[in-house]
């Protein structure tokens, strides 16, 4: 005998979907957000490369550029600083894919939000907000998860900030980044 309800397909496809993969996709702007310094990099080279040979001459625009590039490659405070901002970047997408594969997600599967990240002397700091549904509790669980997805990471700090109970601070420390005295100025 057949049950009384009928079967929606849509239903049963939605919670597939969200069994197999619960986290969410990013939106448009999320995804913008997320990947903003790469977008930045990508677009703008080749903008200031095309507004410096129509101001200055080609020549002068190579000339330029290479001085950029061998000011950064042998000047080595230029190049730990350089070092320390793609870190950054690097870590945040660690992070986000640690969150992602240790379920700290909302029943959405929304991800926390990485606020902002900043190199310091042990490594990198980042501020996390803990959406609705996400407790500090959960960030500082995935602790180990998150050191193993950060590469040449030794440990990892983890912290609810003293004012916001939703901010969470994680501290992601690196064995050689001991010589970066110059990030607390930063």
């Amino acid at each position: 005998m057949r049950h009384g309800l009928r079967r929606n397909r849509h239903l049963v496809l939605r919670f597939m979907k969200s069994s197999v993969a619960p986290v969410a996709p990013p939106g448009p702007v999320t995804f913008l957000w997320r990947w903003r310094y790469e977008i930045a990099v990508l677009a703008g080279a080749p903008a200031i490369a095309v507004m410096a040979v129509r101001g200055w001459g080609a020549w002068w625009a190579l000339a330029g550029g290479t001085a950029t590039v061998l000011t950064v490659c042998l000047w080595p405070e230029a190049r730990r600083r350089l070092a320390a901002r793609v870190w950054c970047v690097i870590t945040t997408h660690r992070v986000r894919k640690a969150f992602a594969e240790g379920m700290v997600v909302t029943r959405r599967g929304k991800l926390p939000v990485i606020v902002c990240t900043r190199p310091e002397a042990f490594g990198e700091r980042l501020w996390v907000w803990c959406r609705a549904g996400i407790s500090p509790r959960d960030v500082e669980e995935t602790r180990e998860l998150i050191a193993a997805a950060c590469w040449f990471a030794s440990e990892v700090r983890v912290w609810r900030h003293p004012q916001r109970a939703s901010l969470v601070v994680i501290d992601v420390v690196r064995p050689r980044a001991a010589d970066r005295d110059w990030a607390t100025e930063v």
